[in-house]
């Protein structure tokens, strides 16, 4: 996965040179566009690093909480400092988070607003603090998006463990009323719970298993497909940690049976899906386009690519006002969006300047940490 030596560079330094030495690749800013190592070592000092991080920062302040309010305040934070690192033609848009509408082959989703959300074991002599296995004001991520809600004094289950993501299997077993604690991330097979009759999932698959207190996002719940639509099944979603699920299955073998009570306040309602674009403007009418998404709750996922194109593109202007590179031929436009449903829109309202966009590159995920298994830079090209 790559030796510790590129720990000698900031991590976000390094983000915004391997950024922007792909971006210029594509662009040839330089005066010899074929000298890529001179285009690196005149953009190198002028990254501020420190910039950066405030950039992700603030991304992740409201991103983490994944709802369309907040969404909606992310947007307004990039669509501000676009403005003010010095690109063009901003315009905060959005697309119709109405559960119906289509862009291409893909349906927008639903608006969602969460507040708080609790999932708690009774009938236990645990110490209150490990009776608490969700509590969304605290660890945002341990209530799935687009989770349906409670009543106000909430809910009492018994919980039912499913082994595997067999969904034909799923879907015949008894599961009605109950709150099914699955071993594979229940988005794939929402919808064998929604034909059992279940009251919903608690997450227990994680991608990294050793982060025995990490959980999984659950950021997928609609029945036929990601996004939670307008004919989508409003069933609970909780994720719980490695150590967490560990403790319930040491209760359903100790005692056969294990309940929780479940409080959950959430909304579904026709809103906006918001996106920010702006643009360092070329000398020609063709276009480059630089993309990646915002609102998901991860720092890596995708505060980091957010933060990089920023300072990327914040780098270029500095460069620009200061002579020391010109201005490009193209145009270089920042396009920061929901992930694919704000691309998808955005792409088909905007035809004519499509039309004259030549290259493109999305930035998702750019910041893990190379002692991580599966955090390698990966760079994907058409064909």
């Amino acid at each position: 996965m790559g030796c510790k030596a590129p720990f000698i560079m900031p991590i976000s330094k390094r983000l915004v040179v391997l950024f922007l030495a792909d971006l210029v690749a594509l662009i040839a800013l330089a005066a010899n566009p074929h000298n890529l190592e001179e285009v690196v070592q005149t953009i190198r000092p002028e990254i501020r690093p420190e910039e950066a991080m405030d950039f992700m920062r603030h991304v992740y302040a409201t991103d983490r909480w994944f709802t369309f309010p907040k969404f909606q305040e992310t947007a307004e934070y990039v669509r501000q400092t676009m403005g003010e690192i010095g690109l063009k033609n901003v315009e905060l848009l959005g697309a119709p988070a109405d559960g119906v509408t289509q862009v291409g082959f893909w349906t927008e989703p639903l608006a969602w607003d969460a507040k708080p959300a609790r999932l708690e074991i009774l009938d236990s002599d645990l110490p209150p603090s490990e009776k608490i296995l969700a509590d969304y004001q605290k660890i945002p991520s341990s209530l799935g998006m687009w989770s349906g809600s409670t009543l106000p004094e909430g809910i009492t289950a018994e919980v039912v463990e499913v082994h595997g993501d067999d969904a034909k299997v799923i879907a015949k077993m008894p599961l009605k009323g109950k709150l099914v604690l699955t071993d594979h991330n229940p988005a794939g097979f929402k919808w064998a719970l929604v034909k059992a009759g279940a009251l919903g999932a608690i997450n227990a698959f994680t991608e990294n298993p050793d982060l025995q207190d990490g959980r999984q996002w659950i950021n997928a719940w609609g029945d036929n497909g990601w996004a939670f639509t307008k004919s989508s099944t409003p069933l609970l979603s909780f994720s719980i940690s490695p150590r967490e699920a560990a403790l319930v299955r040491k209760l359903l073998a100790e005692h056969g049976t294990v309940r929780v009570k479940a409080t959950v306040d959430t909304r579904y309602y026709a809103g906006v899906y918001p996106y920010v674009t702006g643009v360092i403007p070329g000398t020609g009418p063709e276009e480059v386009l630089t993309l990646g998404h915002a609102f998901e709750q991860g720092a890596e996922d995708n505060a980091t690519g957010v933060a990089a194109m920023l300072e990327s593109m914040a780098t270029l202007t500095r460069l620009i006002a200061s002579g020391k590179i010109p201005q490009p031929k193209r145009g270089i436009r920042l396009l920061i969006m929901g992930e694919m449903y704000g691309s998808m829109h955005y792409v088909s309202t905007h035809p004519d300047r499509m039309r004259r966009t030549v290259a493109a590159m999305c930035m998702d995920t750019p910041a893990g940490l190379y002692n991580l298994a599966g955090t390698e830079y990966t760079l994907y090209l058409n064909p």
